[in-house]
C-alpha cells in the first residue's frame, strides 16, 4: 500500500518537530548522565587516546570521544571555553540522531505492513520519545552506538530479502562502528551473526553461501574490533590483563529471594559508591512490577530523600526510564524537587502501557513465528520474521541489561537506554501486533480504534511536553528572571 501524500507530509511534521526538540535541549544543555567530555579534553590536550587509569569514563571505546576531538580542532575550537566544547560534542548527537530518525523511517517505508496510520504513530512514538531525545542531546557515546546498531540492523534486514556482498560489507562495517562506540555494540554484533545461521539452517540460501557468510561475519568483526586502535583491546590486555576492564567493584551476587546485605538500602555503601538498591534479590528486583508505587511517585530519588520501592524493581525501572526524561532526574540541571512535573510523568506512564504491551504481544508473535519455521525448517515461514533479526535483538539487549544490572546491582544500571541500540525492533514489534488487532476493530468495534488513537495522540502531546518542560527548566536554570 503506497503511502499518501497526507501521509507524508505527516511523517516530515513529526520529524521536524522531533528535531526542533532535539536542537532545543542541545542548544541549553551543557551536562551529561556521565562525563565523556573529560575524555573528549584529554584527547585534545595530549593527542593520545587516553585508558582506564586517566578518568572515569577513559575506559570506554573511543569512536566518539576521537571523533569529537577531530571536529572540534577541525573547527579551530581546541582552545574555546568549555561551553563551546560541550555544545561541538552534542550538535554531533543531535546530527547522529537526526540520521537515525531518518533511517527509522525509511525502514517503515519498507517493511510489509499496510496500515500507514499505524506506521505514522510508530514513528511518531520512536521520534518523540523524550528519553530519546533527552540522550541524543548529550555529549556521551549512547547516540553513536544507537545510530551504527541501529545501521547495522538495517542492513541486515535488507540482506535477509536479497544477500549482496556489498549489504554485508555495510553490515560488518556498522557492526565494527557499533562496537568501538560502547561495548554493548557486541549484542548486536551477536544477533546478527545468530540471524546467518538462522538463514544457514533453514536453507533459505545456499547452505555453503550461508555458512561463507556466518564464519567471515564471525572472524572479521573480532579481528577488526582487536586491531582497532578506538577499541584499545591490545592496550587495554597489555596494561590491565583485559581487553574491556571495568572501574566498578562487584558488590556480593543477589540472593533469590532473602535480602542481600552489600547494598544498603538507608546509605551508600562506603567501600562502594555504586553499591545502591538496587536489586535486593533476584525476586524482588526481577519479578516485580510496582506500578502504583511508580504512578505515587513518579521519579528517581537520590539516597538523601529515601527512596522509591520501585527503584529495586528492574522492571519498573527500565519501564519508567524508557517513556520520560525526568524520570531519572539526573544530571544536576534535569532535576526536579517537590511534585514538580508528576501531572505529566504520570499520565506518560498511564498512556504508554498500551504501545508497551503492544510492543510486547508483538515480540510474542514474531516469536511463535519463528519457532515454527525453524522446526518445520521453512525458510519462508521464517523470512517473514527477517529470520528472527528482532526476536534476537529485542531478547539480546534486554538481557544484556538484565545481567548488567544482576551483577553491579546499582539502580544506575538499570538504563533503559542501554537498550535503545535495539531502536528498530520497537516500532517493527508494535506494528507486527498493532496492524492484525487494528483490523479486527475496525470490522467489529470501529469506536475501538478511536480509543487507540486517542489514546497515543494523547501519550505524543505528553511525550512532547515532557521534552519541552525539560528546555524550559534547563533554560531558566541558567538565566533565571
Amino acid at each position: 500500500m503506497a503511502m499518501s501524500r497526507k501521509f507524508k507530509i505527516l511523517f516530515l511534521v513529526v520529524f521536524l518537530i522531533s528535531l526542533l526538540l532535539r536542537l532545543g535541549l542541545t542548544l541549553v544543555n551543557r551536562e551529561a548522565n556521565d562525563s565523556h567530555m573529560e575524555v573528549v579534553s584529554i584527547i585534545l590536550k595530549t593527542n593520545k587516546l587516553p585508558t582506564m587509569q586517566d578518568c572515569g569514563e577513559c575506559l570506554q571505546p573511543k569512536l566518539f570521544h576521537y571523533t569529537a576531538a577531530k571536529v572540534i580542532e577541525a573547527l579551530g575550537l581546541a582552545h574555546a571555553d568549555v561551553s563551546t566544547l560541550w555544545l561541538v560534542a552534542q550538535l554531533i548527537n543531535f546530527v547522529a540522531g537526526m540520521i537515525t530518525l531518518a533511517l527509522v523511517w525509511i525502514f517503515l517505508i519498507k517493511i510489509p505492513f499496510k496500515n500507514n496510520l499505524l506506521k505514522l504513530l510508530a514513528f511518531a512514538l520512536t521520534a518523540l520519545n523524550p528519553a530519546l531525545i533527552g540522550i541524543n542531546s548529550q555529549a556521551t557515546n549512547d547516540t553513536f552506538i544507537i545510530l551504527f546498531s541501529t545501521l547495522a540492523l538495517y542492513f541486515t534486514f535488507i540482506f535477509c530479502q536479497k544477500q549482496k556482498i556489498g549489504t554485508f560489507l555495510l553490515i560488518t562495517l556498522f557492526t565494527l562502528l557499533g562496537i568501538v562506540s560502547k561495548e554493548n555494540g557486541w549484542v548486536t554484533a551477536i544477533a546478527i551473526f545468530i540471524v546467518f545461521l538462522t538463514l544457514a539452517y533453514t536453507k533459505k540460501i545456499p547452505f555453503k553461501r550461508a555458512i561463507l557468510f556466518s564464519t567471515a561475519f564471525l572472524v572479521i568483526v573480532p579481528v577488526l574490533t582487536v586491531f582497532d586502535p578506538l577499541s584499545q583491546y591490545i592496550v587495554n590486555y597489555k596494561k590491565y590483563g583485559t581487553p574491556i576492564p571495568f572501574n566498578v567493584p562487584r558488590p556480593p551476587l543477589p540472593y533469590l529471594a532473602a535480602y542481600t546485605p552489600g547494598c544498603e538500602p538507608q546509605r551508600i555503601n562506603p567501600l562502594n559508591v555504586y553499591c545502591r538498591p538496587g536489586i535486593l534479590s533476584v525476586k524482588s528486583g526481577f519479578f516485580t512490577f510496582d506500578y502504583l508505587s511508580l504512578l505515587e511517585h513518579p521519579r528517581n530519588e537520590g539516597l538523601s530523600e529515601g527512596y522509591p520501592i520501585f527503584q529495586t524493581s528492574f522492571w519498573t525501572f527500565m519501564y519508567a526510564g524508557a517513556h520520560s526524561i525526568h524520570f531519572l532526574n539526573f544530571p544536576p540541571t534535569w532535576k526536579t524537587t517537590g511534585t514538580e512535573g508528576f501531572t505529566i510523568a504520570r499520565s506518560i506512564f498511564i498512556l504508554a502501557l498500551l504501545p508497551t504491551i503492544l510492543i510486547l504481544l508483538g515480540l510474542a508473535i514474531e516469536g511463535f513465528m519463528l519457532i515454527k519455521g525453524i522446526f518445520k525448517r521453512d525458510p519462508l515461514l521464517t523470512q517473514l520474521t527477517s529470520h528472527g533479526l528482532f526476536v534476537w535483538t529485542f531478547f539480546g539487549f534486554l538481557l544484556f541489561v538484565a545481567l548488567y544490572t544482576y551483577l553491579y546491582r546499582d539502580f544506575s544500571f538499570m538504563k533503559a537506554i542501554f537498550a535503545f541500540p535495539a531502536l528498530l525492533t520497537f516500532p517493527y514489534l508494535f506494528l507486527r501486533a498493532g496492524e492484525p488487532i487494528y483490523a479486527i476493530l475496525s470490522k467489529r468495534i470501529q469506536w475501538g480504534t478511536y480509543i487507540l488513537d486517542a489514546s497515543m495522540a494523547a501519550l505524543l502531546v505528553f511525550y512532547i511536553l515532557d521534552a519541552g518542560t525539560m528546555i524550559a527548566q534547563i533554560y531558566l536554570h541558567k538565566y533565571p528572571f
